[in-house]
Order: structure tokens, then sequence, then C-alpha cells
């Protein structure tokens, strides 16, 4: 058996050393108690991670990939972009 220790973001358990010759493997993740050093990002990081989420979760997914290139025919009418 072979513990490493980590940090579990964005529901992905990211090892801190390299772990070699595994893949595949099952595991067990036991989350502890206490603070690990260096297991939390730095504040620009999270709040870029935020921003991300905040994107995705009011994304609108229309089905058309040229909207934005094409936002006045669909939103006023207007005859096709070139």
């Amino acid at each position: 058996m072979l513990s490493v220790k980590g940090t579990f973001r964005n529901g992905v358990a990211q090892p801190f050393e390299p772990v070699a010759g595994l893949d595949g493997r099952a595991v067990i993740i036991t989350f502890l108690d206490e603070e690990v050093p260096g297991s939390h990002p730095p504040a620009e990081d999270a709040e870029w991670d935020r921003l991300t989420r905040l994107i995705a979760d009011c994304a609108v997914h229309t089905g058309r990939g040229d909207l934005a290139h094409q936002h006045d025919r669909y939103l006023h009418g207007h005859p096709d972009r070139p």
C-alpha cells in the first residue's frame, strides 16, 4: 500500500508528487482534518477559478456556433454578415 499527500479540487485528486506506474489502480481517499502546507492555491488562482465557474454556470448553450459573429441577425433580423 502506498500513501501520498495531495489536494482534492473540482472533483479531482492531485498528488503533490508524481506517482508513476499506478494508472487505473483503485484508491481510497482519506480527507485529513489538518492543513497540509501548500494545499491552498494562491488567492489569485482561486479567484480565477471562481470566475471560470461563474462564466460556465451562466453560459447559455444555443446550439449556434456563430452567435457572436452574427448577433445582429439573431437579435434584430438583419441580413447575414459575410
